[in-house]
């Protein structure tokens, strides 16, 4: 291997930070959301805000700075983007009919800059390397987690009732902590062979997962284990045996969502969990009430939860506990950006498939197992938490990055294949997009 190879460059080292400070999604306090001190019972003083929003606007200049040096790739590539795009539009402009609209512009500004650093991300990196990145940068926040559980326990310890000694560590809480690992273990594997480095990676974040206590964490991670030893199955099966193999995953998925609906109950009982998904249905059902209130548009980029104020208030009131987002991804989604937000979610994940699908059955496992995994993250993680429409969140950054990664495939498989039906002296040199 080259030494050029081995060396890690100031933009990579840049692109590392970024995304720890997306994994630890407004642990900060001072940008933090609400959730994030209250899980401590602490207060975040004027220099923790300071130094809150000083960090967001080092983050935010850094990645405007990569954006600007990169343009000329970036605007090439703006296709890539599609209706990730639309929907970061669509949060800038909810500023417009917002309930809260001051928080609405304070918070969708990153988010739509967010949306820009996925693009460069996914513009800039082989998938490989996007995955060597994301890997360093989630295993110096496992390490950071597990310090400051073992000797710091009033940070690292989560401390809201019925969850105190669960690991939390740089997150907000330990359902954070569990998520962001979770996803270290999916882009561990889908790095490809183990080796010695890569094996003790996944110790790390298999440990730091099972400390959180986030047992929806261990379910999902589980799933992703699954997932691999499935695709690690499909690369060995040749085009046309693919097609067969994913005709029956897919069956057997669709059985498998069945038979979880139809026995529901019992499935959450050996987990510890009732039919009520701890509440979520009662949530759910207040939150579904507001949404018919404002069902085109919602209520503004993180705008709706507002507390003992607005339209919030009416749900708290309801449940008789505060809560500070809707414990489902697409229904926080109709509340913000409304159906036209939702549409635009759908159109994008819908289309991410269908271009995904046949890459599965045409390349290497190894090219497109990182962007199955994120999209059945994405669909896992959202039937009960809110995950995607964080304004500091890494779900957001990878979700896009991962979008734009199949595009690119896309393009380069279907250039791939004009090539080959050329006589051999018309074939032009089909270079990387990236």
């Amino acid at each position: 291997m080259q030494l050029d190879k081995l060396r890690i460059g100031v933009t990579d080292c840049l692109c590392i930070g970024v995304l720890l400070f997306f994994s630890m999604q407004g642990a900060i306090p001072g940008i933090a959301p609400n959730q994030a001190t209250e899980m401590t019972n602490t207060a975040a003083t004027p220099l923790m805000k300071i130094t809150g929003i000083g960090s967001q606007i080092i983050v935010n200049g850094l990645i405007i700075g990569l954006v600007l040096q990169h343009w000329r790739r970036l605007y090439r590539l703006r296709f890539a983007l599609q209706w990730s795009a639309a929907l970061a539009f669509l949060a800038l402009a909810s500023t417009l009919w917002s309930q809260e609209p001051a928080t609405t512009a304070r918070r969708s500004v990153p988010f739509a800059i967010a949306t820009l650093f996925a693009l460069f991300f996914a513009a800039r990196y082989s998938v490989r390397k996007q995955l060597s990145i994301l890997c360093t940068a989630l295993m110096l926040a496992a390490l950071a987690s597990a310090v400051l559980a073992l000797f710091v326990p009033s940070v690292g310890l989560e401390a809201s009732t019925g969850h105190f000694g669960n690991w939390q560590g740089i997150f907000t809480q330990k359902n954070a902590c569990g998520r962001a690992m979770v996803f270290a273990i999916a882009a561990g594997l889908a790095r490809g062979r183990l080796n010695t480095v890569r094996s003790v990676c996944l110790i790390l974040f298999g440990t730091v997962l099972v400390m959180s206590g986030s047992r929806g964490a261990w379910i999902i991670a589980g799933a992703v284990v699954c997932l691999h030893a499935m695709m690690w199955l499909l690369d060995r099966c040749a085009p046309e045996g693919r097609v067969i193999a994913l005709c029956c995953l897919i069956v057997m998925a669709l059985a498998a969502a069945f038979a979880v609906w139809a026995h529901f109950p019992i499935l959450a009982a050996m987990v510890g969990r009732d039919a009520t998904l701890t509440g979520r249905t009662a949530i759910w059902q207040q939150v579904w009430v507001s949404i018919l209130k404002h069902p085109l548009l919602g209520y503004g980029f993180s705008a709706f939860w507002q507390g003992m104020k607005g339209e919030s208030y009416n749900v708290i009131l309801a449940l008789r506990f505060v809560l500070f987002h809707a414990h489902n991804g697409f229904l926080e989604i109709w509340l913000e950006l409304g159906a036209v937000g939702l549409l635009f979610f759908g159109l994008g994940y819908v289309r991410a498939w269908r271009k995904l699908l046949p890459l599965l059955v045409m390349r290497e496992q190894k090219e497109c197992a990182w962007m199955l995994y994120v999209l059945v993250l994405a669909l896992f993680y959202d039937l009960d938490e809110n995950t995607l429409l964080t304004f500091n969140g890494l779900f957001w950054v990878l979700y896009v990055a991962a979008l734009v990664n199949i595009e690119i495939l896309a393009v380069e498989n279907r250039m791939q294949q004009k090539a080959k039906c050329l006589p051999v002296f018309l074939k032009p040199e089909i270079a990387c997009l990236r």
